[in-house]
């Protein structure tokens, strides 16, 4: 099983930290008036799914972009796997590490991609 594949144009920051953890994804909706980039920390409210705020609880990871700004969108997200922390994304004035332990509690775990 390939855990990475490479499509021309496209680029995920190397998201996927590693096959230690298997990697889950499902399918939730993203409330509309939002644009997230893959990687963009997911928190949920009303069964709906947006950009983790500040002191929000995060529970997902956004596998891909998304454009979610006109209407509500149905998008795929990671729910467990271990992810590079470098490629996590935050809102402004946030912090991966402020998430970390949460994301740990419901099987996301955070790793540093090592340099070559």
């Amino acid at each position: 099983m390939a855990y990475v594949t490479s499509e021309t144009g496209t680029s995920y920051k190397h998201l996927l930290g590693g096959p230690e953890v298997e990697t889950l994804t499902k399918n939730v909706t993203l409330a509309s008036g939002q644009v997230v980039k893959a990687g963009t920390l997911l928190s949920v409210a009303d069964g709906k799914y947006s950009a983790t705020a500040k002191a929000g609880e995060a529970v997902a990871i956004a596998s891909e972009d998304y454009d979610a700004s006109k209407a509500d969108t149905a998008v795929t997200v990671y729910v467990r796997g271990q992810f590079n922390r470098n490629a996590v994304i935050v809102v402004d004035g946030d912090t991966v590490e402020a998430h970390e332990e949460e994301l740990r509690k419901g099987g996301i775990y955070l790793t540093t991609e090592k340099e070559d």
